[in-house]
């Protein structure tokens, strides 16, 4: 057998769940056509589904005809933290971990469970999906390294700004995550500590009114207007080398 006829029998053949082990499963962001085939597998034949919350997963769930048990993921904080997954894990059993949107961890809970789970010794397998992070970055046109994952920046304005100056001096690529309550401070933190850089912004990646703005101070004309409505994305181009030599690469704002 050739390897290409083993690497083609490898991904025709379903895989059967590993004992013993914890999922941790990307989610759509939005379009719920972006759940992949192995994580659709996977919730299926899990033995039960750990949710950040049971309730705003139930839409995906129904909409697959996923019926394993759900529970919402609350965090353990006793001396002994989720000493019951710990032992059914130790049985055989089998859990997959969900957030409300995208991976498990990033700026999400789940990370808490995920790090005692591995310090227990058992096996945790990464089922990569939909993600606003990469999504945004993709499409920005923009060397991708250095990269810079600040996350959701604190709800108190003098903090956020404190946050962005201390990356004041960075060269690369910044990305942040915004709620619609606060994406008015959190722009005009951007503009005061950035002001010379270029930046582009995602609302309500992969859902029906998603929006790519950019925004640039050597362009001509004011950003366009955008509804707070929705999640944000921002990422900041604070390359400023590049910049001042024109060699920024090109932007799809469509």
């Amino acid at each position: 057998m050739s390897v290409e006829e083993e690497s083609a029998e490898q991904t025709s053949t379903e895989i059967p769940l590993e004992p013993g082990t914890l999922y941790v499963v990307s989610t759509p962001i939005g379009n719920l056509e972006d759940l992949t085939f192995r994580a659709l597998r996977i919730l299926k034949n899990t033995d039960r589904i750990l949710c950040e919350n049971a309730g705003h997963s139930r839409r995906l769930f129904q909409s697959y005809s996923i019926t394993t048990p759900a529970s919402t993921l609350y965090r353990d904080q006793s001396e002994t933290p989720y000493q019951g997954i710990l032992e059914e894990l130790k049985a055989g059993k089998t859990f997959a971990l969900v957030s409300d949107a995208g991976t498990p961890g990033v700026s999400d809970p789940g990370s808490h469970l995920i790090r005692i789970v591995r310090e227990s010794g058992f096996k945790i397998t990464p089922v990569p999906g939909a993600s606003a992070l990469t999504a945004l970055l993709g499409i920005s046109g923009w060397q991708a390294n250095p990269f810079l994952f600040l996350g959701f920046l604190s709800e108190k304005k003098g903090k956020k700004r404190n946050q962005l100056t201390e990356w004041k001096e960075f060269e690369g690529l910044i990305m942040i995550f915004e709620s619609v309550h606060r994406i008015g401070d959190t722009l005009a933190a951007v503009q005061e500590v950035f002001p010379d850089c270029e930046y582009l912004m995602g609302r309500e990646m992969t859902k029906i009114h998603e929006e790519i703005l950019h925004f640039s101070p050597i362009l001509p004309g004011k950003p366009k207007e955008f509804a707070h409505k929705g999640e944000f994305v921002v990422l900041i181009n604070t390359n400023r080398k590049k910049m001042l030599k024109g060699s920024l690469g090109s932007v799809d704002t469509n």
